[in-house]
């Protein structure tokens, strides 16, 4: 694990105050509204704020940095093992001629370094490439209308299905034409987008026919103490998209339709439900899935920590017979996954059954910390294991006897000293199950991390 790096890089990280990184629940800076421009007492952080007082109104810069060690240990719940270093830069610039229109324009240069076994590449390197790039009628937070078009993020809801992937170093954004029209008390987007493909060395683009459409609504006053979020996504890909399983093939088809209802209920208790199903096909296939979020917490209130506790439940439907007419592996699309199904993201929103207790804690007014323990099977036998981006870690074993998958423990902290640093550190422990002992090298999986990041 290279222990005398990893000390010098993390002492290192810990007394630079500029030092900087993303939070695991953060997603990028995507643009700021020019406006607050006041210096106050952290402004020496941030001269690029300085430069933007003396700038026109109308024009602004601003990026971030974002650097994190981490270490893989257990690589595929084998012997390999790996420690390295992320780094991320993003630049953007924002121009807003008008309170109805703007353009923004962001780049983004995303590095791995002493890594040994993982590959340089996707999605740990990509150099130097257009990130985003989009003009905006209207506005967000005025009127009742504003559309984007150009290279975007797109996020909705808790981003189960559809997010920017923050936390890996490259992210995720579209090519999309969406409006949003909105009022107090909703907001209904629509939106025709295709995914951007990340190719290092060459600009960005997306693949013709990979498409993904929708409408998400938002709905904060038809329940009291509740938000209600209907959506229909339909997705299209062509023959040979590396969309699900690498043994499927023919062209994709598919509509997801779910909701997701969040709020309050007395007593401090908070709850969150999202379901989703789909249908279409997918080559000669038919499409039967569905997936479910369900979570209850209470928060206690005093003045220190304010803990609150949570017990979670996720399920993923999974092919039962993959040579049957029905494809019934649940598509998690394009998700923020990190810490959706765990922190250490070895098991994704696809053939699987989890329960998940934990705490998270405010301490004071900047820390954040939180622990959690996990508990995983497969949804059926006849399916692989996924990860959390979706992809195939250990493939469906006709000798296998067991859907347990593991358990793992989580603990991460973080602290945001001021508006433009932020530094976090964590650790999570996957205890290989029956399933990975009889399918794979059986390995526990480790995964320890320290970043930090620097907006500016």
């Amino acid at each position: 694990m290279k222990p005398l790096l990893i000390s010098l890089l993390v002492a290192a990280m810990m007394a630079a105050t500029p030092a900087s990184a993303q939070s695991p629940a953060g997603s990028a800076a995507q643009g700021r509204e020019p406006g607050a421009r006041q210096a106050d007492a952290t402004s020496w952080l941030q001269p690029v704020e300085e430069l933007n007082r003396s700038l026109p109104p109308w024009l602004e810069f601003g990026g971030e940095y974002r650097l994190r060690l981490e270490g893989q240990d257990g690589i595929k719940f084998g012997t390999t093992d790996d420690s390295y270093v992320l780094g991320r830069l993003r630049l953007n610039l924002l121009v807003k001629p008008t309170r109805w229109f703007s353009l923004f324009g962001e780049t983004q240069d995303s590095r791995i370094f002493f890594n040994e076994h993982l590959p340089s590449g996707l999605p740990y390197r990509n150099t130097w490439d257009i990130r985003q790039a989009y003009a905006e009628f209207g506005s967000s937070t005025e009127g009742w209308v504003d559309v984007i078009a150009g290279r975007q993020v797109l996020g909705f809801g808790v981003q189960r299905l559809i997010g920017p992937s923050d936390w890996s170093n490259t992210g995720r954004t579209f090519d999309a034409v969406r409006i949003d029209l909105h009022q107090p008390g909703y907001k209904i987007s629509l939106f025709a987008s295709s995914l951007v493909i990340g190719r290092d060395g060459v600009i960005d683009h997306h693949t013709q026919g990979n498409n993904l459409h929708g409408i998400y609504s938002t709905f904060s006053r038809l329940v009291p103490h509740a938000t209600i979020e209907p959506y229909v996504l339909w997705r299209l890909a062509p023959p040979g998209e590396a969309f699900t399983q690498e043994l499927a093939s023919g062209a994709l088809n598919e509509v997801t339709t779910g909701f997701r209802w969040g709020g309050e209920i007395p007593a401090a208790f908070d709850y969150e439900v999202e379901m989703a199903r789909q249908s279409g096909s997918i080559g000669s296939k038919s499409i039967a899935a569905w997936a479910g979020h369900w979570e209850l917490g209470k928060t206690f209130r005093n003045r220190w920590a304010a803990p609150r506790l949570f017990a979670a439940s996720n399920y993923a439907s999974g092919t039962r017979d993959a040579s049957g007419r029905t494809w019934s592996t649940f598509d998690q699309l394009y998700p923020s996954s990190h810490d959706k199904l765990g922190v250490a993201d070895q098991v994704g929103w696809r053939n699987v059954e989890q329960i998940r207790v934990g705490v998270a804690e405010k301490a004071g007014k900047k820390w954040k910390l939180k622990q959690t323990y996990e508990d995983f099977w497969l949804a059926t036998k006849g399916d692989s294991l996924y990860n959390s981006s979706g992809k195939v870690v250990i493939p469906a074993s006709a000798s296998a006897t067991s859907r347990h998958i593991g358990q793992e423990i989580d603990a991460i902290a973080e602290y945001q000293p001021n508006r433009a640093t932020r530094f976090g550190f964590g650790w999570a422990h996957l205890f290989a199950g029956q399933f990975l002992k009889q399918t794979s090298g059986g390995k526990d999986y480790n995964y320890p991390f320290v970043y930090g990041s620097y907006q500016f």
